[in-house]
């Protein structure tokens, strides 16, 4: 026996020599990253991440850098302080998690309730700013309407230039000009002159329109072209000097300004042709009389064209003048209008703005924001700090990490049992092998078999509902997002005759949270409400009906909401109108009870509006009592809506 025990203390010996060796040879790796899992440092503790797959390496080194920093493994009968203090901050963790949680649930709470009040309208301030700001959207569609309007205005009247262009305005013009066997030539007559050999009477001819009307039209003239229509029927022919035959010409020629085709084709042929336009009564008759051409007869038949042409062209002028002033003045009175509008727009801005002062509304919506916001970011991602120990003892390997027992039946009180798992370390070693690996199986094994009890850190929480404007209460569950280590205590001891290895871990767990509601519930809601004879206005009688309905539609804020119109089946003479204006109606008193509910604060994506007119009467006859009953809305929500 003696020799025995000699042999076991040089063997020991020899195995802590062992250990201190192998320690000083991997003491560098304990503050590098290991490839599989990253070092974090936190005070006093040395932190591994567990990651997936493969983390036997992880494991060695954390054991190894353990020993190394202790010198060794720890006294197995000893506390060791770092595990006192891991313990009093599982503690404190816990505590201070919830204490956060639970001001700022008060804190969204508080904010949600003044919200609440401010949306549900039950204070005079905020139903009138309500009201203002209603008025001022009514007036704002009020200048867009009219905007539109001037939009068209402007259109029009660029329609009706544009029907200008073949509107002429006539003058004469006289043509002195060589003689040519064509010139004269009855079939061709005006065809020649209305040719490029007389373009040059474009310019002159426009020249004068424009300086003659120019001014007195609000559009600008453009290019134009001009067409000649009528010539005086005799030939008017003198001989010159030169025993050339000269011909004057006499004609009536249509200028159309307003278009913007060009008479000069550019091929003008230069053949010594005067123009002379002829602007009056007086001018008539001084050509005539220099140039010693025509007789009474020709005198009487410029005299007669002059008078018929300056009579069309003042009337015509006039229209076109007449026609633009009236959109002008239809223009300016719709402007007015926009003025007006405006005005009053910034009055009931200005009386608005005054309630709103300092801006509370905008305030309390603000600090609701932020305090949601806080309050769900605070549980979306929670650390749980846990504190295990295992003990392995020959083939069997017991945990200290806790999880909920079975409840009693003699004890409605849960109790906590530790985990024993006789086949959990059967095939780690012990004789003959090195501590460090040794422990680096148990951990290796702690690892594949225990796991966090996520029904542990279940919460409750609260999220708004915007229909029935409260909070609604929910579960929160999680998921592990990563887990990391930390090594308190490595040692060994004998129990009797046994040798037991001991493990402390500090865990750090970081959770996800999925947050879990129960489905909205789905009932059936209906109601009808009546209406005045042909009005889209709801009878007093049917308001108490409304409120019941709306509190059965909140209580199920995901269905659909049918909202049916209906009028009485009557001809127009006994009822509500023809078939059209039924249908009208009908859609018209739907709309009315649907805007009511927007009004409430439902969601406008939630409703289909029908109007059914006089097609399907729930009472039939002439009596005002059924009559009655026909003019109706019927409001009908249920989940297959």
């Amino acid at each position: 026996m003696k020799f025995i025990r000699i042999y076991l203390a040089i063997f020991i010996s020899l195995l802590l020599f062992t250990q201190t060796g192998v320690a000083q040879e991997t003491s560098s790796e304990v503050t590098k990253p290991s490839s599989t899992g990253t070092v974090e440092v936190d005070g006093e503790s040395v932190f591994h991440q567990v990651t997936a797959g493969d983390n036997k390496k992880v494991f060695h080194d954390a054991v190894t850098g353990h020993i190394v920093s202790n010198k060794g493994i720890q006294d197995f009968y000893a506390v060791p302080p770092i595990e006192t203090k891991w313990l009093g901050t599982i503690i404190n963790s816990e505590s201070e998690w919830h204490e956060q949680l639970q001001k700022l649930e008060q804190t969204y709470r508080k904010t949600f309730q003044r919200r609440a009040v401010l949306k549900s309208g039950q204070n005079d301030r905020t139903v009138r700013i309500e009201n203002y700001t209603q008025n001022i959207s009514a007036l704002e569609k009020e200048i867009a309407e009219i905007r539109r309007q001037i939009v068209q205005i402007n259109v029009d009247q660029q329609v009706y230039i544009n029907s200008l262009r073949k509107t002429p305005i006539t003058t004469l013009v006289a043509i002195k000009t060589l003689y040519t066997p064509d010139l004269m030539s009855s079939k061709d007559k005006l065809d020649v002159l209305n040719s490029v050999i007389f373009s040059s009477m474009a310019e002159p001819v426009l020249g004068h329109i424009n300086s003659t009307y120019g001014n007195s039209i609000n559009i600008p003239l453009q290019t134009g072209y001009i067409r000649v229509t009528y010539m005086y029927p005799e030939n008017i022919t003198h001989f010159d000097s030169e025993a050339n035959e000269i011909v004057y010409l006499f004609l009536r020629v249509e200028a159309y300004p307003f278009s913007t085709n060009d008479s000069n084709d550019g091929t003008f042929e230069d053949r010594g042709v005067a123009v002379e336009i002829l602007s009056n009564i007086k001018q008539i008759q001084s050509y005539l009389k220099i140039k010693e051409v025509g007789d009474k007869r020709l005198l009487d038949w410029l005299v007669k064209e002059y008078n018929n042409q300056k009579l069309n062209n003042v009337h015509l002028l006039n229209t076109i003048t007449g026609k633009l002033g009236d959109f002008e003045m239809f223009r300016n009175g719709l402007k007015q209008s926009i003025s007006e509008l405006r005005s009053k727009v910034e009055n009931i801005v200005a009386q608005r703005d005054s309630l709103v002062g300092s801006g509370d509304a905008e305030l309390i919506e603000a600090e609701y924001k932020s305090a949601k916001e806080l309050y769900h970011q605070y549980y979306t991602i929670r650390k749980v700090l846990t504190h295990e120990k295992y003990t392995l003892e020959n083939d069997v390997m017991f945990s200290l990490f806790h999880i909920e027992g079975e409840t009693s039946k003699n004890n409605a009180n849960t109790v906590e049992k530790q985990i024993v798992d006789s086949s959990a370390a059967t095939n780690i070693p012990i004789s003959g092998r090195p501590l460090k690996d040794i422990f680096a199986d148990i951990l290796t094994t702690a690892n594949q078999k225990s796991k966090l009890n996520l029904q542990n850190y279940r919460e409750r929480i609260y999220r708004a509902n915007e229909e029935q404007t409260q909070l609604i209460q929910g579960a929160l569950e999680w998921n592990v997002k990563s887990e990391e280590f930390s090594i308190l205590k490595l040692s060994r001891g004998n129990v009797g005759s046994r040798s037991h290895f001991v493990l402390h871990l500090a865990k750090r767990t970081s959770l996800i949270s999925k947050p879990g509601f129960p489905a909205p519930k789905s009932g059936v809601c209906k109601a009808t409400l009546l209406f005045k004879r042909g009005k889209n206005e709801m009878r007093n009688s049917s308001k108490p009906a409304l409120e019941k309905m709306v509190k059965c539609l909140r209580k199920y804020p995901k269905q659909m909401i049918q909202i049916t119109g209906h009028t009485d089946p009557l001809k127009p003479d006994f009822g509500e109108g023809s078939k059209f204006s039924n249908v009208t109606l009908g859609l018209k008193r739907a709309e009315e009870v649907m805007d009511s509910l927007i009004a409430l604060d439902f969601s406008p994506g939630r409703f289909i509006v029908v109007s059914r007119g006089a097609k399907d009467p729930v009472a039939i006859g002439g009596e005002q009592k059924d009559l009655e009953k026909n003019r109706r809305v019927e409001i009908i929500s249920t989940p297959n809506e």
